[in-house]
């Protein structure tokens, strides 16, 4: 499968919840990289997405220009897209993986600033995904368009 249609089907899976497929898209080292103080593992981003999903249940990654960039090494393709997260928190959000306390459900909608995602694929499977900060975007953005003013640890 060329990496396009690996991570068009990982974010459908995402968004879809289901998570043992979306899991399974993922190195057992996959890492995603973004204004987080450090690095999620895999169980950690499969987790947070969980938990953002069901405490936002219209959430959507909203992808978009998904497409494999030139790369010099044969046996890793890159592959980037834009993505636009958006939703509702109706429910309460126990952002674990982030050792945020509980969130109480705020009823906002939140949209944040559009990311480029930055995917590496290495034999048909995701080994890192790299979000670049943008103001006003990923974790901190979303708490921050909550009301929420809490310092992520992790």
């Amino acid at each position: 499968m060329n990496g396009a249609a690996i991570v068009k089907q990982f974010i459908i899976a995402l968004e879809s919840q289901e998570y043992t497929l979306a899991s399974a898209y993922l190195a057992d080292d996959c890492t995603f990289t973004s204004n987080l103080p450090r690095p999620l593992d895999k169980k950690q981003f499969i987790a947070l997405m969980k938990e953002l999903k069901y405490g936002l249940p219209n959430l959507s990654l909203n992808a978009s220009d998904i497409h494999e960039t030139n790369n010099e090494l044969e046996q890793e393709q890159s592959v980037e897209c834009t993505v636009q997260l958006t939703g509702t928190q109706s429910n309460i959000m126990e952002l674990v993986p982030l050792s945020l306390p509980p969130i109480s459900e705020t009823n906002r909608l939140v949209r944040l600033p559009v990311e480029h995602w930055h995917f590496t694929i290495i034999n048909d499977q995701i080994t890192a995904i790299v979000v670049p900060p943008v103001p006003g975007g990923g974790i901190p953005g979303l708490l921050a368009q909550l009301g929420v003013n809490i310092p992520i640890i992790q």
